[in-house]
């Protein structure tokens, strides 16, 4: 997971004015039967949006960043419009008033997005999860002010989210293991209920990082030699294994987040791309 920023201008105005217009519509039902079925019978609204939110992750699953590894994309609502789990067999109200607000939108694969165990020995995916630090403080119909909930679930579009995970050399993801402990515990209740810990997604990152593994022992190899002692080839080889790692730690990379881990642990955080955090620095320069 690396941080999405959402660029709404890309989305056609007449597609955020029928979300618009189906949210007025179903602020005028008070009927929570009528809700439900206004919601089921208008999901192409959000449909819509799918598009232009794979274009903001540079078509990559917001959660897992994997492209093909989670099968097929929806729109998945980050505070479920049903009902909304927050443990086992314990269920509250769903966010409805959020069915047809883009705010609430993320691109999720299937086996991240719906609960499974087609790569997981235990159930994973995210479906009705939405656990809450503090369940009190949920918002509901009545009371629909979501700030002072703490989310235990990882968000993409918070900037500092992506950080609270680590990944192996072997593509294993874990919480970061400077955290607390009782933060550590919420991560990883994220990692499940996001369905980030499956064997085909951890088949899939570790290609990545066995790749990247040989890029950055090229390139520190290459480095070693000094300057003035290179050959032309040391100095080919450390160009192409930087060249090679910056472009895998890119945004537009998948699991850039997994190989920005292993360049750390290999002490070449200049090689580390985070080039989706531009507009969170654009905007602070214009304030």
């Amino acid at each position: 997971m690396i941080y999405v920023h959402r660029n709404w201008e890309t989305v056609p105005e007449e597609i955020k004015a029928a979300l618009r217009q189906a949210a007025a519509e179903l602020d005028a039902l008070a009927d929570l039967d009528q809700r439900k079925d206004y919601i089921n019978a208008n999901r192409n609204k959000w449909a819509a949006v799918r598009a232009y939110l794979s274009g903001m992750s540079h078509g990559k699953c917001w959660y897992s960043e994997a492209r093909e590894a989670v099968s097929r994309y929806q729109v998945d609502h980050f505070r479920p419009h049903g009902r909304s789990k927050q443990a086992a067999k314990e269920y509250n109200e769903g966010y409805s008033w959020l069915a047809f607000d883009i705010e609430n939108f993320r691109l999720a694969g299937v086996l991240c997005n719906t609960v499974n165990q087609e790569f997981s020995e235990d159930s994973v995916g995210k479906g009705d999860w939405f656990p809450l630090v503090d369940p009190a403080r949920r918002a509901t119909l009545q009371n629909r002010n979501t700030t002072q909930e703490t989310p235990v679930l990882l968000d993409p579009t918070d900037p500092d989210d992506p950080y609270k995970l680590w990944f192996d050399e072997d593509g294993n993801i874990a919480p970061d293991p400077e955290m607390l402990p009782e933060q550590r515990a919420a991560v990883e209740e994220a990692i499940i209920c996001l369905g980030l810990r499956q064997s085909r997604l951890n088949e899939r990152r570790r290609a990545v990082l066995r790749r990247a593994t040989r890029a950055a022992m090229r390139f520190k190899e290459a480095s070693r030699v000094p300057a003035g002692e290179r050959t032309v080839r040391d100095t080919a080889n450390l160009n192409e294994a930087r060249a090679e790692l910056l472009a895998m730690s890119a945004p537009t990379a998948e699991f850039a987040a997994a190989v920005r881990c292993l360049l750390v642990a290999y002490g070449l955080r200049q090689l580390v791309r985070t080039d989706e955090l531009a507009p969170l620095a654009m905007a602070h320069d214009q304030v």
